[in-house]
């Protein structure tokens, strides 16, 4: 089996064969490491950290750092192209159900990972107040799927939605840009009377008159059923804003980010 020194060395090269970075001294920058510290790294000369292969495979959402540290498995997460999986023995619909959820929602197994595909909302859940439609009805749409990855079979009503505008982007990882997709789970209303956890869940898609907005949740009035939200970028525009409950059509709390796909080269 390969070294660990190894692995990364093969993730550095696949990374520069996709165009992320053009060398090695390239993606050393884009790591935040001086040039002689990463080449030290890469050459086994010094132990591999976890912050530098969270700054890895930061670079490329594919990137398994499982296989980095352990060797088991493929070093990279299946394709996503057009809503389905790319892997050698097919797509996704050949790979095992597990089960379809009531609510629409299928889960499959393929080579020991357990993946979900869920409805997608036609129409962007946008960073600002922009946005025609006011339905979520799946049973009426023409609806697509996307897939996550996932850990467990989740219960409840599930939805992806796509990020559009520049109110959740600050540049960071953590951030929200626009393309990119996440995996949301509504928050049934009769749980809105109860403390929303909020620090736990920070980042909503909260969905009232024709807008479908991803904000964080900041603060929750019981007493006159208020919820307040934020842009995390900090323009004077995208000020805070307080809406009353009753004003509020759903509430989606957002599980994970799958980050928008970029083209280095078209075919």
């Amino acid at each position: 089996m390969s070294t660990i020194n190894e692995r990364v060395r093969e993730v550095v090269f696949w990374l520069i064969g996709e165009g992320v970075a053009r060398s090695q001294r390239d993606l050393a920058e884009r790591m935040g490491y001086q040039v002689s510290s990463f080449s030290q790294i890469v050459n086994g000369h010094v132990p591999v950290s976890s912050k530098f292969l969270f700054m890895l495979c930061s670079q490329n959402p594919r990137i398994r750092r499982s296989w980095i540290e352990s060797g088991m498995g493929d070093m990279l997460e299946p394709e996503i192209r057009d809503g389905v999986i790319r892997i050698e023995t097919g797509t996704l619909d050949d790979s095992e159900l597990i089960t379809e959820t009531s609510h629409g929602c299928k889960f499959y197994r393929h080579d020991g990972e357990m993946y979900m595909k869920v409805p997608h909302v036609p129409y962007a859940a946008f960073g600002q107040f922009a946005n025609l439609s006011d339905r979520l009805d799946p049973t009426t749409e023409d609806w697509s799927e996307e897939i996550y990855k996932v850990d467990k079979v989740g219960r409840g009503r599930y939805l992806s939605f796509e990020v559009k505008g520049d109110s959740m982007d600050t540049g960071s990882r953590d951030s929200f840009e626009a393309g990119d997709r996440v995996l949301c789970r509504e928050l049934e209303r009769e749980f809105w009377q109860h403390p929303i956890r909020f620090k736990d869940y920070p980042f909503w898609v909260v969905v009232f008159d024709s807008s479908v907005l991803i904000k964080q949740m900041i603060h929750q009035d019981m007493e006159h059923a208020l919820l307040t939200f934020h842009s995390l970028n900090p323009s004077p525009e995208y000020a805070d804003f307080t809406l009353s409950e009753n004003d509020i059509r759903a509430l989606y709390y957002v599980i994970k980010k799958k980050p928008k796909e970029v083209d280095y080269i078209n075919f």
